[in-house]
């Protein structure tokens, strides 16, 4: 739910403020590049390149990234990565607010992706069997009815939670843009850093036991004792 929260507040400034392009709805963004009258066309196309791009790139390095060793510690590392890609957008918006060149923005675009990749990447591999998604409702919608279709059992109230959270943030960002758009780029970082830390915490009680076990190990034991 955090995570959906993120990925609608970070769509809602991108979409606004950044040329109108998404940065974790793709499939929003592929219908966006057949819009070939609409406004600004030239500057939406070379965003919505960059979005897709970055997008794929940066969800196969992060996938990859995760199906190493110690899964939890790296989906930490991931959801510190978008963290410090939405901090930079702010730090960034701060200083030179309403960004004016398309360089500026496809790299704002860039940074935006990154983090939403992050996380999707970090969705797809803890929520991958429940069929919730934190950055499209698409998924989301189609396992909660196919579910409901074949009567089987489903987190029912992880899935709508999921979608209300997705328009919460959408919601949200909106509003605090209406005051001052560095709101809007401020307010994905705090479920951003909210999701590692909560991720974080499930570490320590995984090694805690191991940590104990070796401690009282008896002086000069073998190496091998502690894996038996």
């Amino acid at each position: 739910m955090v995570l959906a929260f993120a990925a609608g507040a970070t769509d809602a400034f991108a979409f606004l403020q950044l040329s109108g392009v998404f940065t974790a709805n793709m499939t929003g963004n592929v219908v966006l590049s057949g819009l070939v009258d609409r406004p600004g066309y030239g500057s939406t196309i070379a965003g919505i390149i960059t979005a897709v791009v970055v997008f794929a790139a940066t969800l196969f390095l992060a996938l990859r990234f995760m199906s190493s060793d110690n899964p939890t510690e790296r989906t930490v590392i991931l959801l510190v990565l978008a963290a410090i890609a939405q901090a930079a957008i702010f730090g960034t918006w701060a200083v030179h607010p309403g960004a004016a060149s398309t360089v500026a923005v496809v790299a704002l675009i860039a940074l935006s992706t990154i983090a939403m990749a992050c996380q999707t990447a970090v969705a797809k591999r803890i929520e991958g069997a429940s069929g919730v998604t934190t950055t499209y409702v698409t998924g989301t919608i189609t396992s909660l009815m196919a579910d409901a279709a074949d009567r089987k059992p489903q987190p029912v109230g992880i899935r709508l939670a999921v979608i209300a959270a997705l328009l919460l943030g959408a919601l949200s960002g909106a509003v605090l843009m209406r005051a001052d758009t560095l709101y809007g780029a401020a307010l994905p970082i705090l479920p951003a850093i909210v999701a590692a830390v909560l991720t974080g915490r499930t570490i320590t009680p995984s090694r805690s036991p191991a940590r104990r076990g070796s401690q009282h190990l008896p002086a000069g034991a073998p190496n091998g004792a502690a894996r038996r």
